[in-house]
């Protein structure tokens, strides 16, 4: 029996609801309002609901009526349970009718001082208008072992459309600053064949990898101080050396028994410690333990940096991810070229080059690979970008796809030149659609003209 209960408050001028789904497990009760037997009787009363409250089903059917509802056009409004097995990370609560009405109206403030449409939002702006609705909520990790990674975000997962990937946009996230790792689940090491979490670890010989190991008492001889298996020192006139051939008559004279050991069936290495390999179930391959990826799980909030990005509408920058190379905010970036031109005024010697690279295609490049993994890629190229640059080189980004380089005591050309060589290796890794951009460059004092500043240079990059 699906209920609405009257809430306080309205939105786009029509009621707003607590909306109660009542399954088979609970008892019946009164209702102030309307009843409903199914889902689909409820979107067809175009009620409107503030939040959700679910009460008399199992764990499984609660959790796909959770899916239901972030799947439908009140998917960002809070759920709670009356009850649940555990506590659920795909539920925003455990607890009573009149919680869940309170969580809902202080969503609904936010979503009121947003002013966004919630329908025409991104995966990355819906995961961010979800978190700000609900101040302090973290995206919880929950571990599957039928996963290739291990854990998986219920939420991200429930949020996400056709085609949109939740790991993706997850790290993307990330990456950007724009959620933040709140507190440590777990660590886990992943093979860089496949990125599988599933490893097998076994103990091998630390001369030949066989697993073919086992203990085995051992003897050592004091003649030549050879050490093997006690199997073969036995013959039949009783123990000798396989090595020297000498009779080991008395222990403690002859021989001695060492610390139990371990012994290697394929190339006869005795050894007291295995070495350790990791073997991924999925494919195969073996890695030794330090070879691994490691991965840490977290809960993941909200951060400063992604509330105020959501309240700028910022969030879908694609170029954002640039900024991570020696990057200044452009006022800061100014301010070190007027300061490099008043040196140059006074010391000769003093000489720099500034570059512009704009992108030509950044729209299109998003469009093409989704935002969050363009961002990846974008990330992988800052990354390449960032080892070209000398440790006082300096970049800014004065609109989406525009970006600055002030290069002290350094030529730009030389570094246009490998810039293009690395967009050039990009686009012909991403199948020939890359990043396509323009690259102008002067040197100072080459190119400087009477009464230049900052804002000139900059200016005559920008129409060359």
């Amino acid at each position: 029996m699906f209920t609405e209960l009257l809430a306080p408050s309205t939105e786009d001028r029509r009621q707003l609801h607590v909306a109660v789904l009542r399954g088979p497990l609970a008892p019946g009760v009164g209702s102030a309002g309307g009843e409903f037997d199914s889902w689909n009787a409820w979107e067809r009363s175009g009620a409107q609901a503030l939040a959700f409250y679910l009460t008399g089903w199992d764990d499984a059917t609660l959790r796909a009526m959770v899916a239901r509802i972030r799947a439908s056009q009140w998917w960002d409004r809070p759920v709670w349970a009356e009850e649940a097995g555990a506590r659920a990370a795909w539920l925003d609560g455990v607890g009573s009718i009149e919680q869940a009405r309170q969580a809902g109206e202080r969503a609904l403030a936010v979503r009121r001082s947003l002013n966004l449409d919630p329908q025409a939002l991104h995966f990355d702006e819906r995961v961010l208008y979800f978190l700000v609705q609900r101040d302090g909520a973290e995206l919880l990790p929950v571990r599957d072992r039928h996963l290739a990674s291990l854990y998986h975000y219920p939420v991200l997962d429930m949020l996400a459309r056709e085609g949109e990937d939740p790991m993706v946009a997850r790290v993307a996230l990330v990456r950007r600053g724009l959620l933040e790792p709140s507190r440590l689940i777990d660590r886990t090491r992943h093979c860089r064949s496949c990125g599988s979490a599933h490893l097998h670890y076994l103990d091998v010989c630390p001369h030949c990898s066989s697993i073919e190991i086992r203990k085995s008492p051992s003897l050592h001889c004091f003649t030549c101080g050879h050490v093997a298996p006690e199997a073969d020192f036995r013959g039949e006139s009783g123990l000798s050396c396989p090595k020297c051939a000498a009779r080991l008559r008395h222990i403690g004279v002859d021989y001695d028994r060492p610390l139990t050991q371990l012994a290697c069936a394929s190339c006869r290495h005795v050894f007291v410690e295995s070495a350790v390999q990791a073997r991924c179930l999925d494919c195969n391959a073996t890695a030794e333990p330090s070879e691994l990826d490691v991965h840490e799980i977290s809960a993941l909030r909200l951060s400063a940096q992604g509330r105020a990005a959501l309240r700028a509408g910022q969030v879908q920058e694609s170029m954002a991810a640039l900024d991570s190379a020696n990057y200044v905010v452009p006022t800061e970036f100014r301010q070190l070229v007027n300061w490099a031109l008043a040196a140059r005024s006074r010391h000769a010697q003093m000489q720099f080059g500034l570059m512009m690279v704009e992108f030509l295609n950044a729209a299109e490049f998003v469009e093409r690979h989704g935002a969050a993994r363009a961002y990846l890629m974008l990330d992988e190229f800052a990354r390449r970008l960032h080892e070209l640059l000398r440790a006082s080189d300096v970049t800014t980004r004065t609109a989406e796809e525009r970006l600055w380089f002030f290069l002290p005591f350094s030529q730009a050309a030389g570094l246009a030149a490998r810039v293009q060589h690395l967009l050039d290796q990009r686009a012909r890794a991403e199948g020939g659609v890359g990043l396509r951009a323009r690259i102008t460059c002067l040197a100072v004092p080459e190119d400087l003209r009477a009464g230049d500043d900052c804002d000139r240079l900059m200016q005559r990059l920008a129409e060359a």
